[in-house]
């Protein structure tokens, strides 16, 4: 069950970033999905969520995502991930670094709990 879920992070992910097929979302997000992120705590369908990230998809070009730590227990994934890439809006290269934790209900995503930072290297 854990390598099942943390398939399931590692497909919210590359849906979003390395296909950059947001109309896939709703086969690994909860409806509603719950997100916690410093800027509060949101209630999103998948639809919604979607189109909340389009822009951040539209302006970065990732050339490579790699997870740095994943693991599970029981019904949570944790993660440490790194996208690099290039902003197309400025066109610099950029890194991001994110700690994510996820809560998997009925085999979807239900809720997350992330922090992310540009040009972290660690």
């Amino acid at each position: 069950m854990s390598r099942d879920n943390e398939t399931l992070i590692k497909a919210l992910w590359n849906h979003i970033w390395v296909d950059q097929s947001l109309d896939r979302l709703g086969e690994v997000l909860a409806d509603p999905f719950v997100r916690h992120t410093r800027d509060g705590t949101e209630r999103t369908t998948p639809q919604r969520y979607a189109r909340h990230i389009s822009s951040s998809v539209k302006t970065i070009r990732p050339t490579s995502l790699h997870f740095a730590h994943i693991a599970s227990v029981d019904d949570y994934v944790y993660a440490r991930l790194v996208l690099e890439g290039v902003n197309v809006a400025v066109g610099s290269k950029l890194k991001i670094t994110w700690l994510a934790q996820y809560r998997i209900a009925g085999g979807l995503i239900a809720e997350s709990w992330s922090m992310h930072r540009t040009g972290l290297d660690w």
